[in-house]
Formats: structure tokens, C-alpha cells, sequence
């Protein structure tokens, strides 16, 4: 069975941004940079096949050694317990798990958090793979999946998107509000 769904994005509220900094100077970013993206989705032979799709005027690959600049970057979040919320990334005792790929990189991370600024990076298992290309103004990102036990459990995910060009990176960016169920 698949799933394919046409998503709304809003931008991810900067006053959840820890430390207070991102909260002060980024109050203004209320539209998100991308407002919608396509998903689509299917389980077979025991691995999940996601594929993201979303407009990008420019790619951004690569930092260029420029400190000021940003990567275009995708990620698929997943709770791990039934309480864990997609917004606020997981909650202490409620955590998520996820994957990141990032224009710059050439294999997915794994991410976990608990909560806003408590995510840990670490190389995703071999068998996780994302393969992406840019074409006519729209970013095309699949993740391959294996072995998943808290996505083949909850078969829910939510989606964050950057926009490098928009200068989105860290918790500014575009995000599904609550979490897809997928078939």
C-alpha cells in the first residue's frame, strides 16, 4: 500500500528555539520558506521507501567555506512513544527519532531528540540511504529504510524542510504541524 499526500509546511515557531538568541532575533519569521511539499510513501520487503518533493528557486549544496551560508537540507521525524509530539521535536520521556539528509553530505544522519536543542547526530545504518537531485526549481529527496522499529511501530512520520537560500538552518525552518500516518 502507498501513501501520497500533499503537505503544508508553516515555519517552525522560533520562540521553542532554546537559549533565547533565535527567539529575540528571528520573532519575525512567521512564513515558512517552503509551504508545501509532496510525499510519498510505500513499505515493501520490509523497508520503507519515502520520497520528498518541494519547490527550491536555487539549489544550495555546498558551504563554500562561507560561515554565512546554509545548506538545503530534509528530514523525516518519527515518535517513539505514543505521547511524543512532532512540533516540539519529543519531550523528555517522550522522545523522537529521524533522519537527515543534507545537500552537503553523501549518506543520511540518524537523529533522536528530546525536546528542542536536544538533538544528537550519529551516521545512520548502512542500509538507510537518501538519494536526491534538483531539476527545474524543485528539490527531489528519497529515503530508503530498513530496519526502522519505531517508524514499522507508529507508521507515522512528520517532515522538516531548509531552504539554504532563505538562510534556514537549525530550528528555522519549514515543518508539518502534526504527524502523517502513513499506510
Amino acid at each position: 500500500m502507498a501513501t501520497r499526500r500533499r503537505l503544508v509546511l508553516s515555519a517552525a515557531p522560533p520562540a521553542l528555539s532554546p537559549g533565547g538568541y533565535v527567539a529575540r532575533a528571528y520573532a519575525d519569521h512567521v512564513t515558512p520558506a517552503t509551504a508545501q511539499a509532496d510525499l510519498a510513501s510505500s513499505f515493501e520487503g520490509g523497508a520503507w521507501s519515502i520520497a520528498l518533493s518541494w519547490r527550491a528557486a536555487r539549489a544550495v549544496r555546498a558551504l563554500d567555506g562561507d560561515p554565512a551560508r546554509f545548506v538545503d537540507a530534509a528530514a523525516l521525524l518519527v515518535p517513539t512513544t505514543e505521547g511524543a509530539q512532532a512540533m516540539t521535536m519529543g519531550a523528555p520521556g517522550d522522545p523522537v527519532e529521524g533522519v537527515l539528509w543534507r545537500a552537503d553530505a553523501e549518506r543520511p544522519l540518524r537523529i533522536a531528540a528530546e525536546g528542542w536543542g536536544t538533538v544528537e547526530r550519529q551516521p545512520a545504518p548502512p542500509q538507510w540511504t537518501a538519494t536526491a537531485r534538483w531539476k527545474d526549481g524543485f528539490w527531489y529527496v528519497t529515503f530508503r529504510l530498513v530496519g526502522w522499529p519505531a517508524l514499522d511501530r507508529f507508521r507515522r512520520v512528520a517532515v522538516a524542510v531548509w531552504q539554504g537560500a532563505a538562510r534556514e538552518r537549525a530550528g528555522l525552518k519549514s515543518v508539518t504541524a502534526q504527524w502523517i500516518r502513513l499506510s
